[in-house]
């Protein structure tokens, strides 16, 4: 949605216009239609983003793209940003607010915090992504009701952060400040370590094992769900792996002793598993559903749909119909020749009510917990 406010920032540059940095722009554009962004990259991808109209500008340099930016972002990988920071705190003016998409946060803020002694580098971490990668892959729906975690050294300006904030917020990201030192350690444990431990799965069932190599026809979705990551490129992980060293290791030696442990339980009783299924059941029952909704859980409604052209279309319109906005969309299950399960996600239970009072309404099969 097109925005008549006025942009906190006229004049962005992005350096590193891939999945991530090409999505934002992307973002931007949308919302802020008069907002100039100009990228800097390798020139078959700016010529991609300029294509796509991701980007104004196809930057030259580094300096002369940032002299005049409101903003720069650095969606670079982590070593990348860590490279060119000096040379975006040499060239750009005291005001600029810088930022970054690094998923590694305390090695960066603390160079940053030495390079501009003036408090307007604040880290960011936007959590959202994909097993693709590039400019090819960009969204510009890639933030909407994700969390957007900022990091901001005690340096920081407040009013820097607030204004930084508010602008991710407007394209629809969920906000979470936090200290660098505690995102590095949480972030090891439930996106770095999870990355890990797909790629080791996929490589024990599909390699290592006697006979599941030859019959991985037979994996079934929860096989699939827990592998899925598994095919994001190493090209994305190298520079967070060897950044977040000490954080990983310590969330991987976690994961093995746990491992351990219930490998000792198989061997001797595996009826003792039940008090860890158990504790397993609790603890993600306090995961909201919506991990997009996590800072304010979204609302549910299941929808059965059945298999015929246009039923998709049909509900769409039939909640557009009373302006109802759907946070997020899930296919469940598909039953070939029946239908497919849907779940949609509402901002709140009032939303949430009048969505199911029209879908009903309109002849569909809804059910859900609001």
């Amino acid at each position: 949605m097109k925005s008549r406010e006025k942009p906190p920032f006229q004049n962005i540059t992005i350096i590193g216009v891939g999945l991530i940095g090409g999505s934002l722009a992307m973002a931007i554009r949308q919302r802020f239609p008069s907002v100039k962004i100009t990228g800097i990259d390798k020139p078959r991808v700016l010529k991609r983003a300029l294509s796509c109209k991701a980007i104004n500008i196809a930057g030259k340099s580094v300096q002369q793209a940032v002299r005049s930016a409101d903003l720069v972002i650095l969606a670079a990988p982590v070593t990348g940003n860590l490279k060119i920071l000096p040379l975006v705190a040499k060239n750009c003016r005291t005001e600029t607010t810088v930022t970054d998409t690094s998923s590694v946060k305390q090695i960066l803020v603390k160079k940053a915090v030495r390079l501009f002694p003036g408090g307007n580098f604040i880290g960011g971490h936007p959590m959202a992504g994909s097993e693709f990668s590039g400019i090819e892959a960009a969204n510009p729906l890639l933030f909407q009701n994700a969390l957007y975690i900022l990091t901001p050294a005690p340096s920081t300006k407040r009013q820097s952060l607030r204004r930084l904030a508010n602008f991710f917020a407007s394209l629809d990201a969920r906000i979470f400040i936090t200290d660098p030192a505690t995102h590095d350690s949480v972030v090891a444990a439930i996106s770095h370590l999870p990355q890990i431990a797909a790629v080791a799965l996929m490589n024990s069932v599909g390699k290592h094992h006697p006979d599941a190599p030859s019959h991985l026809a037979f994996a079934a979705g929860g096989f699939r769900d827990m592998t899925r990551i598994a095919s994001s490129p190493f090209s994305i992980w190298k520079d967070i792996l060897s950044s977040n060293q000490k954080e990983i290791h310590k969330a991987l030696n976690i994961y093995i002793k746990q491992l351990n442990k219930i490998a000792s339980m198989v061997d001797s009783s595996p009826a003792r598993l039940s008090g860890e299924f158990k504790s397993s059941c609790s603890l993600r029952s306090r995961i909201p559903r919506s991990m997009k909704g996590y800072l304010a859980p979204l609302v549910e409604l299941v929808v059965f749909l059945e298999d015929k052209p246009g039923e998709l279309a049909r509900l769409a319109s039939s909640l557009a119909k009373r302006s109802i906005n759907i946070k997020d969309m899930e296919l469940l299950k598909v039953r070939e020749g029946r239908g497919g399960t849907f779940r949609l996600s509402f901002e709140n239970r009032t939303v949430a009510s009048e969505a199911a009072h029209a879908l009903r309404k309109a002849g569909f099969d809804v059910s859900g917990n609001w």
